[in-house]
């Protein structure tokens, strides 16, 4: 599933390479994570970092001066990489579902259950089994929807996309899953693999809509 090119010293200077205002790409997408896509956000209430990138100086200073890191929420099992060493590094709470905890079984906040989550004023876990059975999505004020590999972009249409063919514990839970979302509001998918972007709220809504009816057939 991996996306991930071979960039050069240079470019790899340039992360983390901010997406909004308060949200930023990280890059140095490890191989561990199968080259999945790492995010952070800068909050008042501490900083999280999702799932894990790499693990080089050159983001540990850039995190030092973004604010430091509080939280590292890991989406689920397969794009935990290196949280350990930055965990370690920031004094940070990694967070992660306990269907998926094996993968990081020293993690310091443990969610339980399907039912969602207000960590936050700005921060909503939501529990969303399917790729695996602790899968998790993070909603970000509203806005932002980090989405692990529970959901993407198609490259072609631009429309919301599932991968079917790396769903690991039930395509049936993973379409439950994605119905759900229908319950919320955001523009922004920033995913792990695949297609990230942004479409107008709408239209976000329809495109879902549309991809729980072609899962559910």
């Amino acid at each position: 599933m991996s996306n991930a090119k071979q960039k050069s010293p240079q470019s790899l200077a340039t992360y983390p390479r901010a997406v909004l205002s308060n949200v930023y790409f990280l890059g140095y997408n490890s191989p561990l994570s199968y080259g999945g896509n790492s995010w952070f956000v800068v909050s008042e209430d501490g900083n999280w970092m999702i799932d894990s990138p790499r693990f080089v100086p050159h983001l540990v200073d850039k995190i030092k001066e973004l604010g430091g890191l509080k939280y590292i929420f890991l989406t689920h099992r397969d794009d935990v990489a290196e949280a350990a060493a930055y965990a370690k590094q920031f004094g940070a709470k990694r967070i992660i579902h306990k269907y998926d905890l094996d993968a990081q079984p020293d993690a310091e906040i443990v969610i339980e259950g399907k039912e969602p989550k207000q960590f936050s004023k700005d921060f909503l876990i939501i529990p969303v089994p399917g790729h695996t059975q602790g899968h998790m999505v993070l909603l970000w004020a509203n806005q932002v929807l980090f989405t692990g590999d529970h959901l993407a972009l198609d490259r072609k249409s631009g429309k919301p996309y599932a991968f079917r063919d790396y769903c690991w514990y039930s395509w049936e839970k993973q379409t439950q899953s994605m119905k759900q979302l229908l319950d919320y509001s955001f523009e922004w998918i920033l995913c792990g693999h695949g297609q990230w972007g942004h479409l107008p709220k709408q239209q976000m809504r329809e495109g879902l809509t549309e991809l729980v009816k072609e899962m559910s057939t």
